[in-house]
């Protein structure tokens, strides 16, 4: 008699490729935490992960360092390719656009891909680099594109990315939409109630000049000086940023209109969310953020938060402007005239919240864990 014990779970490995600055990682635990219910889990990143978020998660992990740059890159997916031959898994989860080319050197294992980033943000063309740099660039990105293709699955996290894998030769039976998702921690409890006689605002996230840095603070500039009740809550700035803004405030006089916070857990957010009664969302338009929704959007919405948001089409796919939100150009004077236009209007924002919080409503986790899982399910059935 076999007295072996017996493991009934498949095994899955995830493969990550988290940049060490960035700034949340709720949509990545929610997809391990997620797999590690139904799965023997091995998680593969470049350095430890330490975050409170996967720290509950139950998998077996195994860092295999990244020196960094497009060498370190294009080795690390060469090791994590022979990682996965090695251990033979059921099913293989790319968590990352950027490991999309490992599935060139595992064809024999069901791939899915998590089609989070656009390449063209990964991996930068710029005037500033020479032909050759912009040359290489661009072959990884054609690189990253045909991983893409050879996946059995790729799941994009919003419609305009679904639409340029389509474009870029991806099958369309192997493409499976998948929003990034929202925990039920998100929700909040009263989210019609306006919190005082001062407006409240909240950013969340990256904190930086291409993010609106500049434009946030210009805005509330004008904004403190038409004596309007606002308040910005600017959340998720790193030492270097939270400086740079601190110094800002000094400069414009900003106090008690403006209050800069540093990272913090994403599990943290939910707290700040729940003392606004909207929020800004906005990034100067490039080519890439015509591809990327923002977390923090469908953040905002779950919460019941009018989103106050630029105009690009990542975010005006999601935003109707006077209904769950207003949209602005970016730049100063145009948000600073759609937070005039909010204190103009306060008796409206009740019903926005109502709004939002129902357009938020289709990407809870709760909803998309389940399409998930089967997406992964099918690629191995």
């Amino acid at each position: 008699m076999n007295n072996q014990p017996i493991n009934p779970q498949p095994k899955c490995v995830v493969i990550t490729c988290f940049d060490a600055h960035q700034p949340g990682y709720l949509d990545f635990a929610y997809r391990i935490a997620a797999l590690a219910k139904v799965y023997q889990l091995i998680v593969v990143s470049q350095h430890a992960l330490n975050q409170p978020e996967f720290q509950s998660i139950a998998a077996q992990h195994h860092v295999i360092s990244h020196r960094g740059g497009k060498l370190g890159w294009f080795t690390y997916l060469i090791k994590c390719a022979r990682l996965a031959r090695k251990h033979k898994p059921a099913v293989l989860v790319l968590l990352h656009s950027a490991t999309a080319p490992i599935t060139l050197l595992t064809s024999h294992i069901p791939t899915c891909v998590y089609w989070n980033e656009h390449p063209s943000n990964l991996m930068q063309v710029s005037a500033q680099q020479s032909a050759f740099k912009n040359g290489l660039t661009k072959w990884l990105h054609k690189l990253i594109f045909l991983g893409a293709q050879r996946a059995s699955v790729v799941m994009p996290i919003g419609e305009a990315h679904a639409d340029d894998l389509l474009h870029h030769g991806v099958a369309p039976n192997n493409i499976s939409l998948c929003y990034m998702g929202v925990a039920d921690q998100f929700l909040i409890n009263n989210p019609v109630q306006i919190n005082s006689n001062v407006i409240r605002l909240v950013y969340t996230g990256t904190v930086s000049e291409a993010r609106g840095r500049d434009v946030m603070l210009q805005a509330m500039k004008r904004v403190a000086d038409a004596q309007l009740p606002v308040h910005l809550c600017i959340v998720g700035a790193s030492e270097a940023e939270l400086l740079y803004c601190q110094q800002a405030i000094q400069t414009m006089h900003l106090q008690g209109f403006v209050e800069v916070v540093g990272r913090v857990a994403g599990n943290e957010i939910p707290h700040y969310l729940a003392q606004a009664d909207a929020a800004i969302c906005l990034w100067q338009a490039s080519p890439w953020t015509l591809f990327n929704p923002p977390t923090k959007l469908f953040e905002y919405l779950v919460a019941g938060l009018p989103v106050l948001a630029s105009n690009i089409r990542t975010h005006t796919r999601y935003i109707s402007h006077g209904e769950n939100g207003l949209i602005f150009d970016y730049n100063a004077e145009s948000l600073a005239q759609a937070i005039t236009h909010l204190c103009h209007r306060i008796a409206q924002l009740p019903a926005m919240k109502v709004q939002a919080r129902h357009t938020g409503e289709p990407y809870l986790w709760r909803t998309l864990e389940s399409v998930f899982l089967n997406t992964i399910r099918k690629v191995h059935a």
